[in-house]
């Protein structure tokens, strides 16, 4: 009897002593049908369903001395941020990695502008011939830390408009999470 109690506490100290591995944090993801947003129509994006946007897909309509312009943006409510490259949004493909660490920023360039002057109408922007790419995103429910998720956005310029098909975030604060990943 003591020899198989004394087993038993060497090996559950053993046990014990050994490094516990973490499951990854549980990801929440929402279809959203192929929304769209347009000069005729934003589209908002309330993550937790409290009544509150944390991230608008709209246009905003200016004018320079080179014609009007027609800018698709994607703007983050309060401290809420999307990942930027040198000022942009990021285009990022699927497996792309998310997490604390990235760049993030919610003063970004429009992903898509439209130039329409007198004589021509061109298109500029990373986002102008995406189709099923990834926005990095990161946010705050409840005052807590930052969660980090992505939204798959493709952009149509036959039809002018963005279509967000669906978004992603771990559940768990400060969890990174890869883009595309369900």
């Amino acid at each position: 009897m003591r020899k198989l109690a004394l087993f038993y506490f060497v090996y559950f100290s053993f046990v014990s002593c050994q490094e516990v591995e973490q499951l990854p944090a549980a990801i929440n993801y929402v279809n959203l049908n192929d929304a769209t947003a347009s000069q005729a129509k934003s589209f908002s994006i309330d993550i937790d369903q409290d009544g509150d946007t944390e991230f608008l897909f709209t246009t905003v309509l200016a004018a320079d001395a080179t014609g009007d312009l027609r800018q698709f943006v994607i703007s983050p409510a309060r401290e809420n941020q999307v990942f930027e490259i040198a000022g942009r949004v990021g285009v990022l493909e699927a497996g792309q990695e998310i997490a604390p660490g990235n760049p993030f920023d919610k003063n970004v360039q429009p992903m898509v502008v439209k130039r329409i002057s007198n004589t021509a109408t061109s298109w500029s922007g990373d986002w102008k011939d995406a189709g099923n790419r990834f926005v990095g995103i990161r946010f705050k429910l409840n005052d807590q830390g930052y969660h980090y998720g992505w939204i798959r956005v493709s952009f149509d310029k036959e039809a002018e408009r963005m279509v967000i098909h669906d978004f992603a975030y771990r559940t768990t604060v400060d969890s990174k999470i890869a883009a595309g990943l369900k």
